[in-house]
């Protein structure tokens, strides 16, 4: 004879039991928001780690030397130069 449910169906649940799975439940519930808020902000501070990236990367590549340090760094080299013109000079005489 099967039992069918209804309006009027009375079914008993120990005390125990029931507390266990409300206590189960709320820690569940916690859990799931918890691990929520914690990949959210991951993925915002990623968000914001990589816009910090980007904008360096930019910096880097938009980034040209002052005037005065091209003119300095051409002169530099033009001293290296001299300063091996004079040295195969030198070879030659010795």
């Amino acid at each position: 004879m099967a039992n069918k449910l209804n309006e009027g169906s009375e079914f008993t649940i120990p005390l125990k039991n029931l507390i266990a799975l409300i206590a189960f439940t709320g820690v569940s519930v916690w859990g799931y928001f918890g691990i929520t808020e914690r990949l959210a902000f991951l993925e915002h501070e990623q968000k914001m780690h990589w816009e910090e990236i980007q904008e360096n990367d930019d910096w880097i590549d938009e980034w040209k030397p002052p005037e005065s340090v091209k003119a300095n760094i051409q002169r530099v080299r033009e001293l290296e130069l001299r300063i091996a013109k004079i040295e195969t000079m030198m070879g030659m005489q010795k």
